[in-house]
């Protein structure tokens, strides 16, 4: 049995469809009748209240979201399904489309968590019928009632006519809840409450402490299946495309969180004062406004030590309000331990995308029929003939992030924030169903940022971060290094309140990273600082982009010129230093001449036996010896050790590798010679075509992201790397591909500069 359908009430019928005084979207069709719905795992039925919304295309701008009506894309790399139709003023399309949902269940393991609970699926229909323009609306509205068609019916789609089409698409998704232990998230309550108190606090759980608190993941089964007749008589066009992915979230509310506190609550209460005996006794008593004056005075104490009571005046109203505060802290703290125990520091998403376009036989459709409205996609692989497959596309998506983050606020006042991200994604296409043999390419993006910010960096907002991408433009049946383009892009943005010495620092940083000569420094600096008054909200971003081309050149170079390359980083490691109110620190010049040769020492050795004694003795005895009449100044500032003088910095930027066998400060020269041998890899693999394995975080393409990856760890290293950059680029005639540029923004001013 067909559709039947009341038809909406519109106020253009009596008009061709051609015309443009119609809307695209006519309205909604009542629906009569039931019918039932196979798909995957059971049935759903159409049922009679359900509404069919009708659209029009009559002019090729028209925009279906479902897109079998369109104009087809003048490039395709195959990955989407082109439009079978296209409105050509003699041709138009009406579109009814219907929708419903239908409850599915589902319960398995999760990481850490327990998973019940229950999700939609989601089934759409559509019918796709071609009229001529010249025909009304109202006409073709009246022909379509009659035999509205169904694509999971065999009889429907061979009764299709060239020009029309029939649709079917079906959102599997599973919405499951989760439960956390309470025991999971104490650590970061007691830290923060550690931090409130500015002292150690310890819990102390009962059995009753082990409740939990809820959120959500989710799994989503994308199917959609269109047929299509090109020609009278002709072979079926079967589109099929298959998409899953997984993701994980929290959706985390007040009131779930409070509703099971009551336990956690009175763990925390019993941990500070001795006096609470029945601290669940003084928790029913303070949710339920009703308490002893005994209880008063013990509820009144213990939030007191907690830093929620502010009062001496201990009445029932003012105890209560300290409790509702303590309340919105240990919520804020749980639902954001809750999302971190959730991504738990390493987030991984998988995305499998597959589209296969077929021409069926007309009389092999009704055998394959049942396959196709399955949404199996194993049945499916399994009876397609590969006479019948006309293109085919595969696409899997593995993408990881990772992330850590330390905090240290009081109330309001957030006095530092850092947070460091690392995120990687891995796609591979394959154009063939023989995913061992046939066509493939790849895909890889690497990024990493890292930021700061809060009191203890002087109310600064600062943050950094690199990308490395390489991917194929082309399939291959052996994908190799050289069928890669490659780019790569740097960023690092700063923000505060407009200051002389905030331009001063982000002017200088951009003559390290080549944006600015330093000759224009002193002019730009007030043209920038007059543009407002002092305290406007400010920001500066720098950036560094280098194209395929030059990214090319620079791997092919590196290596060619050791001694040089050696000496261009240390002058860039001595131009990157911090800008200080010394002489010797002030002037970019300077600095690279001063500090140049002890950099290249250091390098030279390969940071071997480079101590902080050594750094701080060496850079004295080079100042005195070499800064004239500055030299005894400068030299008894680097001596102290204090933030920003040379040792400071060299220890700095290699703490995070530790003492590496005789070179605690080491990791400098060992990040650089790291860099230096891994793209070296790489151009040597482009040169001799070395294949590259499917995902493998060993190849020599992913290891280069690796080595970049280690430079974000530091701002120094990152700073001395675009100055390097810089260098080599002038050098070897890469500008053509550097793009460079500088941009402030104050107030409602933006300035940009660039350069490359």
């Amino acid at each position: 049995m067909s559709w039947s359908i009341n038809i909406p009430v519109v106020s253009t019928l009596k008009l061709a469809l051609g015309n443009a005084a119609h809307d695209q979207a006519l309205g909604n069709a009542d629906l009569g009748g039931s019918k039932p719905i196979p798909i995957p795992g059971g049935q759903v039925s159409l049922g009679a209240a359900l509404k069919a919304s009708v659209e029009l295309f009559n002019d090729p701008d028209d925009k279906d979201a479902h897109g079998i009506i369109g104009v087809a894309p003048k490039e395709s790399d195959g990955s989407t399904v082109e439009p079978l139709y296209s409105p050509d003023g003699t041709a138009c399309w009406l579109k009814y489309a219907a929708q419903l949902d239908a409850e599915a269940t589902g319960v398995g393991p999760f990481p850490f968590v327990e998973l019940s609970g229950g999700g939609t699926v989601q089934v759409l229909v559509t019918d796709y019928r071609q009229h001529t323009a010249t025909q009304t609306l109202e006409a073709a509205l009246g022909a379509d009632a009659k035999s509205l068609r169904l694509p999971f019916l065999v009889g429907d789609v061979q009764a299709l006519r060239p020009g029309d089409a029939l649709s079917f698409q079906s959102a599997l998704e599973l919405k499951a809840g989760v439960k956390v232990s309470w025991s999971i998230l104490s650590g970061s309550l007691a830290s923060a409450l550690a931090k409130r108190l500015a002292g150690n606090l310890v819990f102390d759980f009962k059995v009753e402490a082990g409740a939990s608190i809820g959120g959500t993941v989710s799994l989503k089964d994308e199917f959609r299946l269109v047929f299509s007749r090109p020609t009278v008589d002709g072979p079926f066009r079967v589109s099929v495309r298959k998409a899953t992915s997984d993701s994980a979230g929290t959706q985390v509310g007040v009131g779930v969180t409070l509703q099971y506190s009551s336990p956690l609550l009175a763990a925390i209460l019993g941990a500070v004062d001795s006096r609470v005996q029945d601290a669940l006794k003084l928790v029913e008593g303070l949710e339920n406004n009703a308490l002893t004056p005994v209880l008063l005075q013990v509820a009144g104490a213990a939030l007191k030590q907690l830093g929620f009571l502010k009062s001496s005046d201990l009445t029932l109203a003012s105890i209560r309000a300290a409790y509702d505060e303590l309340k919105a802290f240990v919520d804020s703290v749980v639902s954001g331990a809750l999302k971190a125990a959730f991504t738990y520091e390493y987030v991984r998403s998988t995305e499998d995308s597959t589209l296969m376009e077929l021409e069926v036989p007309a009389d092999q459709l009704a055998a394959a029929h049942g396959d196709f409205i399955s949404g199996d996609l194993a049945s499916i692989q399994s009876r397609v003939k590969n006479a019948w497959l006309k293109r085919y596309f595969h696409m899997k998506t593995v993408e990881s992030e990772r992330s850590w983050g330390l905090g240290l606020s009081w109330r309001d006042v957030n006095f530092a924030t850092q947070e460091d991200r690392r995120k990687l994604k891995a796609v591979v296409q394959h154009a063939s169903r023989d995913h061992r043999n046939g066509p493939r390419r790849y895909a890889f993006l690497g990024a990493r940022s890292y930021s700061s910010s809060g009191l203890l960096y002087g109310g600064r907002t600062s943050s950094w971060g690199t990308d490395f991408s390489a991917q194929m433009p082309r399939y291959s049946l052996t994908p190799s290094a050289d069928e890669f383009e490659f780019a790569f892009f740097a960023q690092r943005k700063v923000e505060d309140a407009l200051s002389k010495e905030l331009i001063q620092g982000e002017l200088d940083a951009a003559t390290v990273w080549g944006v600015l000569r330093p000759e224009d420094l002193v002019e730009l600096v007030e043209r920038f600082f007059r543009v407002a008054p002092g305290g406007t909200q400010a920001s500066s971003r720098l950036e560094l982009r280098v194209d395929t081309d030059s990214f090319r050149k620079l791997l092919a170079k590196l290596g060619t010129e050791p001694v040089l390359e050696r000496q261009a980083f240390a002058r860039a490691l001595a131009r990157a230093l911090p800008r200080a109110n010394q002489p010797v620190r002030r002037n970019i010049d300077r600095r690279e001449e001063l500090y140049t040769p002890l950099w290249d020492a250091y390098l030279k050795d390969g940071g071997r036996d480079w101590t902080r004694d050594r750094a701080r003795a060496n850079v004295g005895y080079h100042l005195k010896t070499h800064a004239g009449a500055d030299g005894a100044s400068a030299a008894q500032w680097e001596l102290s050790g204090l933030t920003g003088t040379f040792s400071d910095v060299l220890e700095q930027s290699s703490r995070y590798g530790g003492d590496i066998g005789g070179r605690p400060y080491g990791k400098v020269h060992a990040f650089w010679k790291d860099l230096l041998d891994k793209l070296s890899a790489l151009n040597k693999a482009i040169q001799s075509e070395t294949v590259i394995p499917e995902s493998d975080a060993t190849s020599v393409v992913q290891q280069a992201f690796v080595a970049l990856d280690d430079l974000v760890c530091d701002d120094f290293r990152v700073a001395a790397f675009m100055g390097w950059l810089d260098m080599l680029g002038k050098r070897w005639g890469l500008e053509a591909g550097m793009q460079r540029s500088l941009t402030i923004e104050v107030g409602e001013k933006r300035f940009v500069t660039s350069h490359g």
